[in-house]
This record gives structure tokens, sequence and C-alpha cells, in this order.
């Protein structure tokens, strides 16, 4: 997925220049709801729901929504990405790619009961 806006490009570098970013970056290879990402982070929770936020619009991390057990649901944030390359055109121009994430079992399920529904 390249980058071509460039709001969504500084809203990237941004998220990447964050120590704290690039930490919650670091612990999502599966997803964690907010509160166990600031335990592990070691970030109050509202700085960790901010930099949650702020990687969400930098379209590196993509939130889950579970249903519990007790019909409430829980949000979960997992990395959604596997690389970001940056570099620069033959006209001097900057390119930034971002490799896409894997494709997760819950994507393949959310997809197959998403064209299930379309049928019905």
């Amino acid at each position: 997925m390249a980058h071509n806006d460039s709001s969504k490009t500084q809203a990237l570098f941004d998220a990447l220049a964050d120590p704290d970013c690039r930490d919650i970056l670091r612990v999502l290879d599966e997803p964690l709801p907010a509160k166990e990402v600031a335990s592990v982070c070691d970030l109050p929770q509202t700085s960790t729901y901010r930099k949650l936020e702020q990687l969400s619009e930098a379209e590196l991390v993509a939130e889950e929504t579970k249903v519990r057990p007790d019909g409430h649901h829980a949000t979960a944030y997992v990395r959604d990405c596997d690389g970001v390359f940056v570099g620069v055109d033959d006209d001097g121009v900057l390119e930034v790619n971002v490799l896409p994430a894997e494709e997760r079992p819950s994507d393949r399920l959310a997809l197959l009961w998403s064209r299930v529904s379309e049928e019905l």
C-alpha cells in the first residue's frame, strides 16, 4: 500500500518517530486490549489510548471487536503491517510503502461471513 497522501505520510512518520508508538507496535503480534498494552509497555492508560489512536490514523494498527461471553464487547488492537519502506524515486520524490500484515484467520472468517450475508 503506497502512501501518496502527504497528511497520511506525515501521520505515519509522526507515529514511527514516537518511541512509545514503536514499543506498542513491537508488542502487538497478537490482538491485545488497550489495558494490557498499557501494562506491557508500562504506559499510562490515557497515553496508551492516544498512541493507539495515532497508530490507527497512520494505518499501522487495526482494531478488532470481540463479543465476550457476558454479551458485552471488547476491543483489541493488533499490528496491521509487516513493514514500512521509504525510498526516493527518479524524480527525487519520497515514496512510502506500507507492507500490509498477512491475513489472519479472523480476517478470513470476517470476509467469509460478509460474503455469506451478501448472499442471504
